[in-house]
């Protein structure tokens, strides 16, 4: 169990703080990078003259025009984020000794990746 934020040391407290904003720059940064993709890929479509997109699956990323290879590499890094996200949290959990919501958060790893696997993508 997390100990009392009243009983913890100021140096305590500055690292679980230091290490929020860190998980919060993550979320902001897989953001980022995730328009920007799209953005660039949405470019290279309409600089190309196409109107058409095709799907691109998971594992055959490596097929189709660059524009929309870079497209769903934006709509990947957007899918995975909060994916890094929670694993982020695991760590962090594990820093301040919160067992029950480490064990929830490898849980929901492990769903998530089921999916993936099992979804094909």
């Amino acid at each position: 169990m997390a100990a009392d934020p009243l009983s913890m040391s100021a140096a305590s407290q500055e690292v679980i703080h230091r290490d929020q904003r860190a998980v919060q720059l993550l979320l902001r940064v897989g953001l980022g990078l995730a328009v920007a993709l799209m953005a660039i890929g949405l470019g290279l479509k309409v600089a190309s003259g196409s109107h058409r997109s095709s799907g691109i699956e998971l594992f055959a990323l490596t097929s189709g025009s660059t524009a929309d290879l870079v497209m769903a590499l934006g709509v990947l890094v957007l899918a995975a984020t909060p994916l890094f996200r929670v694993l982020a949290l695991v760590v962090l959990w594990t820093r301040e000794r919160d067992w029950r919501f480490v064990v929830v958060a490898l849980l929901v790893v492990v769903t998530l990746s089921m999916a993936i696997v099992v979804g094909h993508g």
